[in-house]
Order: C-alpha cells, then sequence, then structure tokens
C-alpha cells in the first residue's frame, strides 16, 4: 500500500482536482461523474492511452475510457443510484425526506402601488419650462 501511495503522489503527471458539486470532475473539455461522497474533495486523476482512472486516498474509485473529443458526460449508472439511496443526506437536505414547498411572504401587485402616497401629476410642458430656466 505505501508503494502505491509513493506512485501516486510523486507523479507529477497525474493532475490533483476538485469534485464539483454536481459530482464531476473536469478534465481536457469533458466531465466524469465520481461519487457525491466526495463533492469538494480532491481526487487524483492518471491518464494512460484513452483510459483513466480516478483515485481518492489511495483507493480506486472509478476507470472510464477517454472519449473523442469535448464536451462528453461520461458517468457510471452506480453513482446516481448511491445518490439516492443515501437517505442521511436526503434528510439534511429535504428535512425528514421530503420536499417542502414554500410560500412567498410578499407579493407585490402591479394593479395596486406598493406605497400610499400622493403624487402631483404634471403636463409634459411643465418639466421643458425648467430646462429653459436652468439653461444659461
Amino acid at each position: 500500500m505505501n508503494i502505491i501511495r509513493c506512485l501516486l503522489w510523486s507523479d507529477p503527471k497525474a493532475p490533483l482536482v476538485k469534485v464539483y458539486k454536481d459530482c464531476t470532475v473536469r478534465f481536457e473539455g469533458n466531465s466524469y461523474v465520481v461519487a457525491h461522497t466526495l463533492v469538494g474533495k480532491a481526487v487524483i486523476l492518471r491518464v494512460k492511452d484513452t483510459m483513466m482512472r480516478i483515485f481518492h486516498n489511495d483507493r480506486l474509485i472509478v476507470t472510464y475510457e477517454i472519449p473523442e473529443g469535448k464536451g462528453h458526460l461520461v458517468q457510471d449508472k452506480r453513482f446516481y443510484e448511491a445518490l439516492r439511496k443515501d437517505r442521511e443526506m436526503n434528510k439534511r437536505k429535504y428535512k425528514n425526506g421530503r420536499r417542502i414547498k414554500g410560500r412567498a411572504k410578499y407579493t407585490i401587485s402591479p394593479s395596486k402601488p406598493q406605497y400610499a402616497m400622493d403624487v402631483q401629476v404634471r403636463p409634459i410642458f411643465v418639466y421643458d419650462q425648467f430646462v429653459e430656466e436652468v439653461r444659461p
């Protein structure tokens, strides 16, 4: 195990990347899905030919084949299934596992003014007079 650790951390070509909140890491224009428990943590990408291995703390998380081109989402369905089954995370996020719909506290009506105030209505030529007085 120590030999593997030395090889992983000493390889300067193995980039250390952060796992984004959508459970992906980005590499050469593509996104690769990893476990939701790794969000915010750094993982190591090891690339050889067209294969990429993703490691966290000396543990192999997943192996993906690198697709041709850019803009691809490469995924393994087991990570989404694990996310769906994580009850503790769902309780924290949705309070007892259910989404509770919120209500707006205050809505502004387009027909009724927000503040009760008196506004003087003037014809437009009054403003022209003000402009003439200000100009030299």
